[in-house]
């Protein structure tokens, strides 16, 4: 929205209606649910029996399909046949109870700390899945134990970082065979160690201190991703927490992860469960994942490594195979939260905990007084190791004040197309793209009138569209639209275009505190050309007035 005026659009209550669809883009798509669960001795404090039934309780109302166990001790076989689910134990401490049949041990290291299964699912495909368990060096949690010194809290977390490393050498290895190569592997459990994206400088408030965990970069570093944080991309100390929601007066810390890697899958939800009816049975809370194939999952669009070891969505330079791309819309307010704090680090933070590929950033300075005369596109360029390009609305504060796209992949031309002026001066930003598949695409930006009478976002949209018209490749439209579905906006711009549609339940864009309206939106064309996986929008109360939209594309034909 206009960083002059805010408080107009919270007229526009959005409905659906026209010929947009709100439709989620997983409704059809087959998905499984992960829990990584410490139930505490056995889940037995509470009694020998009432306590592993409750440990039973959580789980069945969780719906969890995969469960990765620790500190079974003894209870595995009950709370399995409780389930009617498969017991897969190792050792005494972690073990594996699954919905699915387990097809082939997969453990490596130590029994006490590692416990792996390949599960199969009702439609044949399988799943690397890991329970783990990591020791540490030294009591930080209980009150009173904490020393707010970095060193101190590194050495007492070490051992987690040490074990990790081995166990995820022998995962690999143990891996390494062709048949397992498109296998998604999850690892999931109690690692005692605190993560690096939470631990960052914009959450001192929280934390007292900002630490670069090892721990959480083993897995990371080799490509797998956190699904809890890519979900949650702002940090948030008590929700976020899983120990210990038995001891408030201990260090509420995120020390329980569900990490993923592999072709074909994305997180959709996960959530942090700490409550019972009665009373929860342990000191850890249990984390849940919920996983969905990806809709082309086996088209020979599979996920590949780089040379570091990271992830990559895309396919080769120049196969000619599609091309799954992460796009994203946000308007950063400039960096300013909506607890009137300026900190273009937090922003920073936040966008790489979405991952985009490719991101269109509304309301943004460039040198202006009001954020510390900083080059805000250069900035998160730099800090996301993104290229960066920068449209201006107008001269502001010694600086400018517009638009930035920032991308992955090569910005080959970049063009501001000039808008018909409104309230305020308004651009375009369109920018041609190179992906790893070699596929030219068109990303175009925009960040439209904000009153409530719309002749001239109605005049600016045409302009766009007249742009639009004339180019010969695919492109993306993406932004900040400041008007609703069914406007005519909207229905201008969104003619014979994928939408990148939201799921019905959470599609509300704005405000990030009290969301009422859906304004920001994604849409890409030609349709032939694109397939849609899934769109998620994220909350982030503090980082900016508006929540921001991804969507996982894909470009199916070859583009110029």
């Amino acid at each position: 929205m206009s960083f002059i005026v805010r408080t107009w659009l919270l007229v526009l209550l959005c409905f659906p209606c026209g010929h947009l669809s709100a439709q989620p883009a997983t409704d059809n798509a087959q998905s499984f649910s992960v829990m990584a669960w410490n139930i505490w001795h056995g889940g037995k404090e509470d009694g020998k029996e009432i306590g592993p039934q409750r440990v039973v309780d959580v789980i069945r109302d969780s719906k969890a399909d995969l469960v990765a166990m620790q500190e079974t001790y003894g209870s595995g076989e009950l709370i399995a046949k409780e389930l009617e689910f498969s017991f897969h134990p190792r050792g005494t401490n972690v073990s594996i109870h699954s919905r699915f049949p387990v097809v082939e041990d997969i453990s490596v290291f130590e029994e006490f700390k590692c416990v792996g299964a390949l599960v199969e699912l009702p439609d044949k495909r399988q799943v690397a899945f890991y329970s783990i368990w990591l020791p540490y060096n030294k009591e930080i949690w209980e009150e009173g134990t904490r020393k707010l010194e970095s060193k101190d809290m590194l050495a007492a977390c070490q051992a987690s970082c040490d074990d990790l490393i081995k166990i995820d050498k022998a995962i690999t290895a143990r891996l390494s065979d062709k048949k397992y190569q498109n296998v998604p592997v999850v690892i999931a459990g109690d690692f005692n160690s605190m993560s690096h994206l939470d631990y960052i400088s914009s959450a001192e408030d929280q934390f007292g201190i900002s630490i670069d965990w090892p721990t959480s970069q083993v897995l990371s570093d080799h490509g797998f991703r956190d699904s809890y944080r890519e979900l949650h991309p702002e940090v948030n100390r008590q929700n976020d927490r899983t120990w210990t929601p038995r001891f408030k007066n201990q260090e509420q810390d995120r020390i329980d992860y569900i990490y993923y890697k592999g072709s074909g899958v994305l997180p959709i939800e996960s959530n942090v469960i700490d409550t019972h009816a009665e009373k929860f049975p342990s000191d850890h809370a249990a984390l849940v994942t919920r996983f969905a194939w990806l809709k082309s999952e086996g088209r020979k669009s599979e996920n590949t490594e780089n040379k570091n070891g990271k992830e990559s969505t895309n396919s080769q330079p120049g196969t000619g195979m599609p091309a799954t791309v992460r796009v994203a819309s946000y308007n950063i307010r400039h960096g300013a939260g909506t607890d009137g704090r300026l900190d273009l680090e937090r922003t920073a933070a936040f966008i790489e905990n979405l991952r985009p590929d490719i991101i269109g950033l509304q309301e943004v300075d460039n040198q202006a007084k009001r954020s510390g005369a900083v080059d805000q596109p250069e900035f998160l360029g730099q800090r996301l190791g993104m290229s960066s390009a920068f449209g201006s609305f107008m001269k502001y504060q010694g600086g400018n004040y517009g638009m930035a796209i920032l991308s992955r992949y090569p910005i080959v031309k970049e063009h501001e197309i000039r808008l018909p002026e409104g309230n305020e001066p308004r651009v375009a930003l369109a920018c041609e793209i190179v992906l790893p598949s070699g596929q030219h695409v068109m990303a175009v930006n925009v960040h439209f009138d904000w009153v409530n009478d719309d002749k001239f976002r109605y005049a600016q949209a045409t302009k766009v569209a007249e742009f639009l018209n004339k180019l010969e490749m695919p492109y993306l439209l993406l932004g900040d639209f400041n008007d609703t579905r069914n406007s005519r906006t909207l229905e201008l711009l969104s003619e014979n275009k994928l939408e990148a549609t939201k799921p019905v339940n959470n599609r509300f864009t704005f405000s990030s505190t009290k969301p009422t309206t859906e304004i920001d939106f994604v849409f890409a064309y030609p349709k032939s050309s694109w397939g849609l996986h899934h769109t998620y929008v994220f909350d982030g109360p503090k980082t900016s007035d508006h929540r921001p939209v991804l969507a996982i594309l894909e470009l199916m034909k070859s583009g110029r």
